[in-house]
């Protein structure tokens, strides 16, 4: 935010660089709700504070998830090409549906989330990790984002939804261009080409996945439904996770306090991940809502009907733990706001913070000495308006030797079994990139 500016602009990296300190500004300025600038020319409101946040999510009788109801969308005041419009756009499923719709889009949601292996997944999500981090160990360098992070969700994905590798590395690389407001046409395109294809194999061959159990789930989904929700759970399952994870290892590695109490055993893995999600949440400013009606503001302001009112995790969490300094055996640990609240509360957290632990505890018990290998201050934000995550994490650390000769894998939940080899030893080894290591995960090599 610059000097004297009326709005939180939240699409600029000087915003990204220190949000903590416009949050704390605009606060102080306007109180629980902050008028925000998305991008040049998109006005929102920005929900900053805890409690209003929880009430205003309850309260589906004054507030709408419905993105029709836009004001400034409708009265063409938002350009057809405005970047924020690929996470914004209505989409027919659960996150835009209120009422009896959305339950019964939840409902299969959640049915077919549920009929999942949990034990399964963790089990390979664990083996996918460390052949991960068999990739790069011998290097004693790696830049944890685009040679992990990015790639544990992805993977631990498609098994789950039925994707081979090339539709999940299509996906991905859409969704993240997507979430930064770049090309939105253009990568929601993309999204959409990747997950009909999926629907169209899956129908002609189902399989013990997320997407064979969607489609043919008694809440009767159309295939527009079956893609839109789709696009939804497997968007949030990857890219939120990634940056879930890179914002941990950011602060592992520049919070000494914070990694001295999990390296000395007071605080285990998966209460770091809390930690995390309350001081620095991957989501900054998604979901959004409407009011149906104009909403007045205890500072006498009012937020007129159809305005864009973004969810303010990160803003909210961050007022709440700095109050309360939540620990692990203080303030209720995971009444963090990271994945949502009230009706729309996120089905699948238990599956994302399972994803992010295995990863953080493969790469501390796998890394020694792991350091950043670039000044703290020279790391780089994304400048997304809806999330919050690094552009690299570059490391360094002591080689080590891969751990598995063989590992199993398996291309999808109903493929058979392949077994996968780390490269032979080298004198130089060669870093897996995205395209190396999947076109490796397709051979079964």
């Amino acid at each position: 935010m610059t000097e004297g500016c009326p709005y939180a602009e939240l699409y600029k990296p000087e915003f990204h660089r220190d949000p903590q300190r416009v949050y704390q500004r605009m606060r102080e300025a306007h109180g629980a709700v902050v008028p925000a600038m998305l991008e040049p020319g998109v006005r929102g409101w920005l929900v900053v504070d805890y409690a209003t946040i929880i009430s205003w999510c309850r309260d589906s009788t004054t507030f709408s998830r419905d993105s029709r109801r836009w004001r400034d969308w409708r009265e063409g005041l938002v350009s057809e090409d405005a970047g924020v419009l690929g996470m914004m756009e209505y989409r027919p499923n659960v996150l835009y549906a209120d009422g009896a719709e959305h339950q019964r889009l939840r409902r299969a949601v959640t049915d077919s989330l549920g009929r999942i292996d949990s034990a399964e997944i963790a089990d390979y999500t664990a083996r996918v990790a460390e052949a991960l981090v068999d990739g790069f160990c011998q290097l004693g360098e790696a830049d944890l984002l685009d040679e992990y992070a990015r790639l544990l969700p992805l993977l631990v994905m498609n098994r789950m939804f039925g994707f081979d590798e090339d539709s999940g590395r299509r996906f991905m690389t859409a969704l993240a261009a997507m979430m930064d407001a770049v090309d939105a046409e253009r990568a929601n395109a993309e999204i959409e080409r990747v997950v009909s294809g999926v629907i169209a194999r899956k129908r002609k061959e189902p399989g013990d996945d997320v997407t064979s159990w969607l489609m043919e789930h008694r809440a009767g989904l159309s295939d527009e439904e079956v893609l839109q929700n789709l696009v939804l759970i497997v968007g949030a399952g990857n890219e939120p996770t990634a940056n879930l994870i890179g914002n941990a290892m950011r602060m592992i590695l520049t919070d000494s306090e914070f990694s001295d109490e999990i390296s000395g055993g007071r605080m285990d893995v998966a209460d770091a991940v809390d930690y995390v999600l309350w001081h620095d949440p991957p989501l900054i400013g998604y979901p959004v809502m409407y009011p149906v009606s104009d909403v007045p503001l205890p500072n006498g302001g009012v937020v007129p009907e159809g305005s864009p009112l973004l969810l303010g995790f990160a803003a909210a969490n961050h007022a709440v733990a700095d109050e309360h300094s939540p620990q692990v055996d203080g303030f209720a640990n995971r009444a963090h706001l990271a994945f949502g609240v009230g009706p729309h509360r996120c089905p699948a957290q238990d599956l994302a913070t399972m994803i992010a632990t295995t990863g953080i505890q493969t790469l501390l018990r796998r890394l020694p000495g792991l350091r950043l290998a670039v000044d703290a201050d020279e790391l780089e934000w994304r400048t997304s308006p809806f999330s919050r995550s690094l552009t690299r994490l570059p490391v360094s650390f002591v080689p080590q030797t891969p751990t598995q000769e063989e590992t199993p894998w398996q291309q999808s939940p109903s493929s058979p079994e392949t077994s996968t080899s780390r490269p032979d030893d080298s004198e130089t080894p060669a870093r897996w990139s995205l395209s190396a290591f999947l076109a490796m995960f397709r051979r079964g090599r």
